[in-house]
């Protein structure tokens, strides 16, 4: 009886700070880029991140999660508990997506550091989807009800509704290694999108970057929106050089730029894959389906193509060059300027053989970003619906007009 009035009280406690989001500044005053600082939770202040965990992985490494708030339509917990993290946690290889991918691995909840004994760790019964096609997201499900997380004081978050791409004030919350008050910590920027073309590896291009004062195991970790407290994106890679002095000529490369900056994917689309507070992968507005795309030759791809001229002074235009493989028997595509268009259904090719899939079409006339977009389909017939675009995978490279034009230096 003690303990279910301990939960009930903290239940309470996390109401009442909940209710309080919109009337304070959840920073606190904190100045964007400034240093990340521990959260004290000793007088129940910070109940509303109680939800942000560290995952930690049967191999050794640690990430940070989110519990999602994944009430029904009557605002009723009916189902289990899902974290949001990053999909390079779970499953790391670059063009792949996975569903019901078994997983060893455990999520601590309450994780203040001066709080030891509320922390709370359950173990993960499984990752429900993993992706690294065009996204860097995954869905875990935790052995246990979000009913029973909310009665033992643990608070979900919200998805923000709609994916941003204007600059706006950011916060992170995330559960880093390397210090001594091994908890929560706070960090506040300006978040924004990246845009189509980001020259930095491993990157998808629309990826929203920001300058917060990340750490490694912040993988994972929920970008919320400093109003709100709805969950904007999830970190996928941090800038490993944001504290060191910027190089010299930085600033006239695009590649040490990017590089300095920590980048996140948005993963509001989500909404639509619960239904009743059940994690369904392949609802008619949700098809997160397996996916495994290999780029034949990974070192020929390049960030920075330009145009030449033939003996003759006639303009030549690069190609894309881009072999791959599939497991989808077919596959169709198209190159745009924008990726965001990757997910819209018109001027797609048709449908054809994955058997020595190559793409070799011009990229151009046009200066700037160009993107590649690649869906693989189960037949000839099989239309692009919105929720099957879901699973397309993207690159991007920057059309110049000379060698010259671009500085090509990047950092690895």
């Amino acid at each position: 009886m003690k303990y279910l009035s301990f939960f009930c009280f903290a239940g309470l406690i996390g109401l009442l700070a909940i209710s309080t989001v919109q009337a304070r500044d959840l920073g606190e005053g904190a100045v964007n880029d400034s240093p990340s600082r521990a959260l004290q939770n000793s007088e129940h202040l910070y109940e509303i991140w109680s939800g942000v965990g560290r995952l930690s992985l049967q191999s050794g490494e640690t990430c940070s999660a989110v519990l999602l708030n994944t009430r029904n339509r009557q605002g009723r917990a009916t189902g289990p508990a899902y974290l949001l993290t990053s999909g390079h946690c779970v499953f790391f290889q670059y063009g792949s997506a996975r569903t019901n991918l078994p997983l060893n691995a455990s999520v601590t909840f309450h994780y203040f550091h001066d709080m030891p004994q509320r922390k709370r760790r359950y173990a993960i019964r499984t990752a429900r989807w993993s992706s690294l096609v065009g996204t860097d997201l995954a869905v875990l499900e935790v052995d246990a009800t979000l009913a029973s997380l909310i009665q033992a004081g643990v608070n979900p978050l919200k998805l923000a509704a709609h994916q941003t791409n204007e600059s706006h004030d950011a916060l992170n919350i995330s559960a880093p290694n390397g210090f001594t008050e091994q908890g929560l910590r706070l960090s506040a920027c300006a978040e924004q999108t990246a845009g189509t073309f980001i020259d930095h590896p491993g990157v998808f291009p629309l990826a929203m970057k920001n300058s917060c004062d990340l750490h490694a195991g912040g993988s994972g970790s929920p970008m919320l929106n400093r109003r709100t407290n709805e969950i904007t994106g999830i970190v996928s890679k941090i800038a490993v050089s944001r504290n060191t002095p910027a190089p010299p000529d930085c600033e006239h490369s695009t590649s040490c730029k990017a590089a300095r900056f920590n980048y996140s994917y948005s993963a509001n689309f989500l909404h639509k894959c619960f239904i009743d507070g059940v994690f369904t992968s392949n609802g008619s507005d949700c098809s997160l389906e397996p996916v495994e795309l290999t780029v034949t030759e990974p070192w020929k791809l390049k960030s920075y193509v330009h145009r030449t001229q033939n003996a003759d002074g006639q303009i030549v235009l690069p190609t894309w060059d881009f072999r791959f493989s599939l497991e989808a028997p077919f596959y169709r595509y198209k190159t745009v300027h924008n990726a965001r268009d990757c997910k819209a259904p018109n001027n797609y090719s048709t449908a054809i053989s994955t058997e020595g899939a190559y793409i070799n079409t011009e990229i151009g006339p046009q200066s700037g970003a160009h993107a590649l977009c690649i869906i693989g389909v189960a037949s000839g017939e099989q239309h692009l619906i919105r929720a099957a675009l879901n699973n397309v995978f993207t690159s991007a490279v920057y059309l110049s007009a000379t060698p010259d034009a671009t500085r090509q230096t990047t950092l690895r």
